[in-house]
């Protein structure tokens, strides 16, 4: 580059004041300071910039033009140096957050939207991901934190509690398992059971599995689909019920949902996931984020101990 910044500062002075003295005062510079960058900008760029004598100062044709240049080069530097100080300051970066099925039809969006309430210049980048998958990216840094259920044993991670939810039986309003206000597994082992496929929803099959398990009962799924779409397509259509962690805040007005009973009683934690090593500044106000939310929905309740793992 044949200019620096400090000539361009120098020159919009000189132009703007057509008067070197007051330019250098503008400046708080010497008045000789001026001129001997004014003249190694007009050598650097083998351009005649201002037309002077004794008594006037006057910008040449090209100088009108490096006028508007220099001042449009001059405000995105200052742009930019701002920007870089909110990066620092973690007011103007952006967060990877991963989420599953499960918390992504209300937990995560009301966390976000309080996030972003409270810090508008951080930008969210949301990845759906099954917990394995998130555990593995977040150990190597491609997610800034994530949302699953169960807790992730690491001496490199940590992992706050955001969620607890009970296992809860959907079906149609007319089905006869709906005339019961709770259900058994013993119940739900004789319906015809749709249920997410383990590729997709390795999580929470696992966790109805192993409530079968308890119970005495084996988990038999009659269809197996990949998206929550899909399973209340399905169990709209009369097909048969399913079990999900809450009950989904879009769910279809036909649908009605009961509580699974099992012994112990079975619920469904989600934690915040995190790696220690993690530098982003923002990150910090996130997790404030997932706590105020947590109690403040009541996805926790104020008198549970909240649990912080990795400390």
């Amino acid at each position: 580059m044949k200019y620096e910044l400090k000539h361009l500062r120098v020159f919009i002075a000189v132009a703007e004041e057509l008067n070197f003295h007051h330019a250098a005062e503008r400046l708080a510079m010497t008045q000789p300071a001026v001129s001997r960058l004014i003249k190694e900008l007009e050598e650097r760029l083998n351009v005649r910039l201002l037309e002077r004598t004794t008594r006037m100062v006057r910008l040449t044709e090209p100088g009108r033009y490096l006028l508007g240049e220099a001042q449009g080069i001059l405000d995105k530097a200052n742009v930019a140096q701002e920007n870089v100080r909110s990066v620092a300051a973690g007011m103007r970066t952006t967060l990877r957050i991963g989420f599953t099925t499960i918390n992504g039809h209300a937990l995560v969006p009301d966390i976000i939207r309080h996030f972003v309430e409270q810090e508008p210049g951080v930008r969210i980048d949301l990845v759906y991901a099954a917990a394995p998958d998130q555990r593995d990216r977040i150990l190597i840094g491609d997610l800034d934190g994530g949302f699953m259920e169960g807790s992730f044993q690491s001496s490199e991670v940590q992992s706050r509690m955001a969620a607890r939810h009970r296992l809860m039986v959907i079906m149609t309003a007319d089905d006869p398992l709906a005339a019961s206000e709770v259900l058994s597994v013993q119940d739900v082992a004789r319906a015809r059971l749709v249920i997410g496929r383990e590729n997709d929803w390795p999580t929470l099959r696992r966790i109805i599995t192993d409530v079968f398990h308890g119970a005495g009962e084996v988990m038999t799924p009659h269809f197996e689909v990949p998206t929550l779409t899909a399973i209340f397509g399905l169990v709209s259509a009369g097909m048969g019920v399913t079990i999900f962690s809450g009950v989904p805040r879009f769910m279809g007005g036909g649908l009605v949902a009961r509580p699974l009973m099992s012994t112990p009683p079975y619920l469904v934690e989600t934690h915040f996931v995190w790696r220690r090593s993690n530098t982003n500044v923002a990150l910090n106000r996130f997790r404030t984020s997932v706590r105020r939310v947590a109690y403040g929905c009541h996805y926790l309740k104020d008198d549970e101990d909240e649990a912080v793992i990795g400390d």
